[in-house]
């Protein structure tokens, strides 16, 4: 809206008067940079009343302390009825969404009998930070690394192949009959979480959604044919967020989504796998003597690399917060695989370098997701970090120039 001709001056004002209690005393270069349904045009204001500082004092009524409660209640009425619309509309969004992926179609696949052996062990497997959508761009990040949705697919099916020959090689001594998977966030990469994200990006994020779902229904089904027994746990990250932080509810989140769209694909035909969603950041898991706390850690404070200091205060508060001893912390988000004292457990990425570490940090690692072995009695065994793809070597072309160039 603007301040045209077909509004009076007290339509103006009662607007102005309505933006000025929702978002305070702002000043005249912060009201022309406001975004706003209702706003009057700030050209206008200055042709009708002369200044903003003089129109500010006309819809206040002369004084901007006098504010009544009954205008704080109209505009709260206006503000309610327009959150409520807006959540009808995410509802048939979502809802629409999920009658579409669930017309995914699959035949059920039979689980494995358990396997016989001398101690009964499980397998664990964190997942997180696939970014589906990021584009890296191997001429940009000079050759160093490169990733897109069709890479990420190869990644997916090659993290698949990598979890099967580690369970096949030692199922005999250990067991392995089940599988526990940690979906820790960061499953799409979006395409605003940050100021020229969408030149960074190779789909949408609609399409990037359905891309990792899809991807997720076809391993999972692969697994379940191997694992008599899968669990899954899953909490949100940062980059799920449709929107700045603090534009939406925390779960409306496309991680969220991802794992309950997951959830109700699998719950009724599929009786080997069984999902556990997370309704906040944090998911406290208890097996067998220890237990697991579960956070994307992208609220833990800390710049260019792994922030050990804040990693370890976190850790130490976690006990006292809830009231239990947390044995084992899981998380992601830093794309540095790393173990902090075997209580502390960090994932990789399926990226790899990234514009962001290349151009800006100077580093790089390989795409990697971190597995272990379990035993409810005496706790971790066997680390390891899945590798999806080979480490990039440069060669000079016949001018001697390693990089690309015009």
């Amino acid at each position: 809206m603007t301040g045209r001709q077909q509004y009076t001056d007290k339509q103006l004002l009662t607007f102005l008067k309505e933006i000025i209690i929702i978002k305070g005393d702002l000043t005249c270069r912060e009201y022309g940079e406001l975004k706003h349904p209702r706003k009057p045009n700030i050209k206008t204001l200055y042709s009708r009343f002369g200044s903003f500082p003089e129109a500010k004092l006309k819809a206040l009524g002369g004084d901007s302390e006098q504010l009544s409660i009954n205008d704080l209640l109209e505009v709260n009425k206006r503000i309610f009825k327009e959150l409520e619309k807006e959540r009808n509309r995410n509802h048939v969004i979502l809802t629409n969404m999920k009658a579409q992926l669930l017309q995914v179609d699959f035949t059920p696949v039979n689980p494995p009998k358990p396997e016989k052996s001398t101690t009964e062990q499980e397998f664990h497997a964190m997942k997180s930070d696939e970014q589906v959508g990021e584009l890296v761009d191997p001429n940009y990040v000079q050759g160093v690394s490169s990733y897109n949705v069709d890479e990420f697919k190869k990644r997916m099916e090659k993290w698949t192949e990598k979890v099967l020959l580690f369970r096949d090689q030692d199922k005999r001594a250990l067991g392995l009959n089940k599988l526990v998977i940690y979906m820790l966030g960061d499953h799409i990469d979006n395409e605003n979480i940050y100021k020229g994200h969408a030149h960074f990006i190779d789909a949408i994020a609609v399409d990037q959604f359905m891309v990792c779902y899809e991807q997720y229904v076809k391993q999972l089904l692969v697994l379940c044919k191997h694992f008599p027994e899968i669990e899954i746990f899953s909490v949100w990250g940062n980059h799920g967020r449709p929107g700045r932080k603090g534009d939406n509810h925390p779960r409306t989140n496309y991680d969220y989504l991802l794992s309950r769209m997951l959830q109700d694909t699998f719950k009724v035909r599929q009786k080997n796998i069984k999902f556990f969603v997370s309704n906040s950041p944090t998911m406290i898991v208890q097996n067998g003597d220890f237990n697991f706390a579960l956070n994307h850690f992208a609220n833990v404070p800390g710049w260019a690399g792994i922030p050990y200091y804040g990693l370890d205060r976190m850790s130490r508060r976690l006990s006292d917060l809830f009231n239990l001893r947390i044995h084992f912390k899981l998380g992601g988000h830093f794309h540095v695989p790393s173990n902090l004292g075997d209580e502390i457990l960090i994932n990789g990425t399926m990226v790899g370098g990234s514009e962001l570490s290349i151009n800006k940090m100077w580093i790089t690692g390989k795409p990697s997701q971190k597995i272990f072995y379990f035993d409810k009695h005496e706790g971790l065994h066997r680390e390891s970090n899945l590798h999806l793809a080979d480490t990039t070597h440069l060669t000079p072309d016949k001018n001697g120039v390693y990089t690309s160039y015009e």
